[in-house]
């Protein structure tokens, strides 16, 4: 019973030290996307649109039923279908080898990803692209993309943990997060489901988010 209240002690004041990072990233990213938004409709509303359409077109044009399964199947990688067994096996291996805060805050930043993503979308309400007919058209809001917000953060952060802590080459680490958070935002466009704003929007908020995980391993102790 002791050992139960001491890892449970354990685990709430690791939460408590890593609240202003969780805060932090909130503001940091909510500033940065409403500063977005902003710039977007009142000096660049009357092409931007019209841009965002065209590419989703001629993207639409140059569509392969083989092209449609493996854009399909990256995409994938940013779900939570994926994501969560990823995150299980990934943060058993770091807590068996004494890594329990990168464990911790890689569940930290998953979540969180998912958390400020919603907030966002909430708050800026954009609607899809509904440029063609589509049954895989998600009902919830654009701005900004969940997926590449997940992609970038959640592969950032899986990289920085298997290069400080199993000792995986960094150059082999970042590659590979950089070519899954590329791959997933560009299927994310590519599949009609988002325009390539929301994109960009998603890699900023998340390069944020992956940026304060970051600062929070390093300062509470967990890199």
């Amino acid at each position: 019973m002791a050992q139960l209240s001491a890892r449970f002690n354990w685990f709430f004041q690791a939460l408590l030290a890593f609240m202003p990072y969780l805060l932090l990233g909130l503001f940091a990213g909510a500033f940065v996307l409403t500063m977005g938004v902003l710039l977007a409709r009142i000096l660049l509303l009357d092409w931007l649109r019209p841009v965002e359409e065209s590419l989703l077109l001629m993207l639409k044009a140059r569509a392969t039923p083989i092209l449609d399964r493996a854009m399909t199947a990256v995409t994938w990688l940013a779900q939570g279908e994926i994501t969560i067994p990823v995150l299980m096996v990934v943060g058993g291996i770091l807590v068996y080898r004494d890594r329990a805060i990168a464990a911790l805050i890689l569940a930290i930043g998953l979540s969180g990803s998912w958390l400020l993503n919603g907030i966002f979308k909430s708050f800026f309400r954009r609607e899809r692209p509904d440029l063609w007919a589509s049954s895989k058209r998600p009902l919830d809001y654009s701005y900004p993309s969940g997926h590449a917000m997940s992609a970038i953060s959640f592969y950032g952060l899986l990289a920085a943990d298997f290069t400080a802590c199993l000792s995986v080459p960094a150059m082999i680490t970042a590659t590979l997060a950089l070519a899954v958070t590329l791959g997933v935002g560009v299927s994310r466009v590519y599949l009609g489901v988002h325009w390539p704003t929301d994109v960009l929007s998603g890699w900023v908020a998340g390069g944020i988010w992956l940026g304060v995980c970051l600062l929070g391993l390093v300062q509470i102790g967990g890199l």
